[in-house]
């Protein structure tokens, strides 16, 4: 109940609000009664207190002090019996209560407060046996709307003939799933306003909450399962705060809760099954195209059509485990499975086919590539910005280090092992290299292992004299350059994704690859000196890494 119901009930027909009235709203969950020195030791949050000020009648203005201490704990609001130990409540004190919008009533002398406790917390009871009772009504009606097949939608419209509002169910993605159809829809602009307000507390672990979105106020429950998000019971045009109508919500939040257990259950058992396919194809199990396309189909495998290859994995598993505190086995894969499910969304957002699966601690995916065109390099640059950006989300929002080895195309679906093979060697070659949170490709290591078979003499004396002055100087200003440069060539000779990565301003890189042409007499333009400048910055790290 609310300090505005407690200033109704008939024993307190003749009091009157003191100071506070802006406190009405505070809840009252229980009542002391009491005149110890000491009271506020003893006082709760949500408690209506009521005492006849005994313990300071000799010094009124300690009741200052009293009141500014319940304001900080949460206290309901003060009952003050006057004409019996003070004459009157201190100026100063019904000051205090306006500003802290403390509700403070001042008790007629022939109000028994033992009579008047008895009476708020039989009111309290009673109203919580009530709510308790339409819960339980509430929460078996929206039970047998899906027992007898109505679905998620019935629960819905179900929902909104309680409430009179109309309803949202948001799935983690920000996807509306389902929608009450007995009240009139929000429009189209409002539930992708809803859905964008959504995106910005994923991380919150609140579980009701009100707020004002950019047009009108919404109420919205979280569903979770397993400690994970999974989606949202939105009330939109509605900031609800009658107690019954959040119960209704709850007891359908409660319901859908148990319809995302059931089908993450079915969802589970559909992901091993399919892990296992994948796992066979992998391990050259299934040779067949025949076999392949009929138990792939069910995973979107099609026959004629060329893919892309590509695995992940988290990094330096065992500190990241303990950085994450977690160290059981259940722990460390509810970790993984959160990082497939990330994976799966980041995915799922690019509106392009795809395929995701795991093996062992491994996520493999395969990207569809179309077979009118031959594979180009927008292309795979494209898909390097697109990993990038879910390497860096993964580790701000997650704290989890993911990198990525690429192979190359399966123009066959009997390739697939094969390509899986060279992207899962693209993977450890950036791991023997000492890196963390990379792109790896497939035909960056099939060159680099070229290289390691030139004798030491002959790869220097290539690496000398491509990159002349800038070989191994250690005046800063070179260094700047041959940083700048391998950058650039990593980026596919783009000055703009260069100097992001750099973290310095575009102009600053044309300066400096404008003096690296200088220093090396070759054009950053020529397709074939770019190729010679690749290689030998190839060399670089293993001569360095063999002196």
């Amino acid at each position: 109940m609310k300090m505005a119901d407690v200033i109704r009930m008939p024993l307190l027909k003749h009091a009157k609000l003191a100071a506070g009235r802006l406190g009405l709203n505070r809840t009252v969950e229980s009542v002391n009664m009491m005149d110890a020195p000491d009271i506020i030791h003893y006082l709760k949050p949500n408690e209506l207190l009521l005492t006849t000020a005994f313990a300071i009648k000799e010094s009124p203005n300690d009741l200052l002090e009293l009141v500014r201490q319940m304001a900080d704990k949460g206290c309901a609001g003060l009952g003050i019996k006057t004409k019996r130990f003070i004459s009157e409540i201190p100026p100063s004190v019904l000051q205090l209560s306006d500003e802290l919008a403390f509700p403070i009533i001042e008790i007629p002398l022939d109000s028994p407060l033992g009579e008047l406790t008895t009476q708020i917390l039989s009111y309290i009871l009673e109203k919580r046996t009530d709510e308790l009772r339409y819960a339980l009504e509430t929460h078996q009606a929206f039970s047998r709307i899906v027992m007898e097949g109505k679905g998620l939608q019935g629960v819905m419209d179900s929902l909104s003939s309680l409430i009179q509002h109309p309803v949202l169910l948001f799935d983690h993605r920000g996807q509306v799933l389902a929608e009450s159809r007995s009240t009139p829809s929000p429009s189209p602009d409002t539930k992708k306003s809803i859905a964008r307000l959504l995106a910005s507390i994923l991380a919150g672990r609140v579980s009701y909450f009100s707020l004002l979105a950019p047009k009108e106020p919404v109420t919205a429950f979280s569903i979770e399962i397993y400690k994970q998000r999974r989606g949202f019971l939105i009330v939109p045009g509605a900031m609800l705060e009658d107690p019954f109508s959040v119960l209704a919500v709850e007891q359908a939040a409660n319901v859908v809760r148990f319809e995302f257990m059931k089908q993450h259950a079915l969802e589970e058992s559909s992901r091993r099954i399919k892990n296992e396919f994948f796992a066979d194809l992998l391990d050259e199990q299934i040779t067949s195209d025949e076999e392949i396309v009929n138990r792939g189909k069910h995973y979107g495998l099609q026959k004629r059509q060329t893919y892309k290859c590509i695995v992940a994995a988290i990094d330096q598993s065992p500190e990241m485990y303990s950085k994450k505190r977690v160290h059981r086995e259940d722990a460390i894969s509810q970790l993984r499975d959160q990082v497939y499910e990330y994976l799966d969304d980041e995915l799922s957002r690019l509106k392009k086919p795809y395929i995701l699966f795991t093996k062992t601690h491994y996520f493999m995916m395969l990207i569809p590539v179309e077979l009118s065109q031959p594979p180009q390099e927008t292309e795979e640059e494209d898909w390097n910005g697109i990993l990038r950006t879910i390497q860096d989300r993964l580790y701000r929002e997650l704290e989890v280090s993911l990198s990525f080895g690429v192979g190359n195309y399966a123009e066959q679906l009997t390739d697939i092992s094969t390509c899986f093979h060279k992207a899962l060697e693209a993977l450890r070659s950036g791991y023997q290299s000492k890196k963390a949170r990379f792109i790896q490709s497939y035909r960056v290591k099939e060159l680099t292992e070229l290289l390691r078979m030139i004798p030491y003499k002959n790869l220097k004396q290539f690496y000398d004299s491509t990159l002349k002055g800038l070989a191994d100087s250690t005046d800063r200003e070179h260094m700047d350059l041959i940083q700048t440069l391998a950058v650039f060539l990593e980026n596919h000779c783009l000055i703009t994704e260069t100097a992001k990565q750099l973290y310095i301003h575009r102009n600053t890189v044309s300066y400096r690859l404008n003096k690296c042409e200088e220093i090396l007499g070759r054009s950053l333009k020529d397709p074939n000196e770019i190729l010679k400048l690749r290689i030998a910055l190839m060399a670089r790290s293993l001569l360095q890494s063999s002196s």
